[in-house]
């Protein structure tokens, strides 16, 4: 199965899938450099504890599943549900099919 790349995810996030309104667009764009700081190691790929950084920034910027996983700390659940494949890490493919279903 091919991997979903970075690149290929912030096309999607960036480019034909851009949001209609610019406030949207910004917060799409924030997501993808949230990713970025997150990923400590740069393997383009977020474990439990990057991921927890992740929902950290996302939540901080008002995304409400974010704030709700965050206050409740359920980063473990939620990576649990992202992490489909149950590789241990969460890729942009498996974070971007986890938006698309809310």
């Amino acid at each position: 199965m091919p991997r979903f790349s970075l690149a290929a995810f912030m096309a999607l996030t960036l480019g034909s899938l851009v949001p209609a309104t610019q406030a949207a667009a910004q917060f799409e764009t924030q997501s993808v450099q949230f990713f970025l700081a997150s990923d400590t190691d740069g393997d383009e790929f977020l474990t439990l504890t990057e991921f927890r950084t992740f929902i950290q920034y996302m939540a901080a910027a008002g995304a409400p599943m974010s704030r709700r996983i965050n206050r409740l700390a359920a980063y473990r659940i939620a990576f649990g549900q992202v992490d489909t494949n149950g590789d241990g890490r969460a890729s942009p493919d498996e974070l971007y099919a986890a938006e698309a279903g809310n």
